[in-house]
């Protein structure tokens, strides 16, 4: 079984208000692998996660998340 890291979710947050897509989208692909989930749903989830936060930093993660979700949408359709 491998170790969980907790830090993840804060470091995701610090890459969104940085507005470092890179390092956002390994990340996200990071906690998917964890949570044993799709990035389609880990995306979501963290999506969920946001609307608790404060607006400094719910924007910045829900507006991440938007261009994470076109990014993926956009390599898909360029594979098929």
């Amino acid at each position: 079984m491998s170790k969980i890291d907790l830090s993840l979710p804060s470091k995701f947050m610090d890459a969104c208000v940085a507005k470092d897509n890179v390092k956002a989208l390994r990340l996200a692909k990071l906690m998917a692998k964890q949570h044993n989930c799709t990035l389609k749903a880990e995306l979501d989830l963290l999506d969920f996660d946001a609307s608790i936060l404060s607006s400094e930093y719910r924007l910045p993660i829900t507006t991440m998340i938007k261009e994470l979700r076109k990014y993926e949408n956009n390599r898909n359709t360029d594979r098929n």
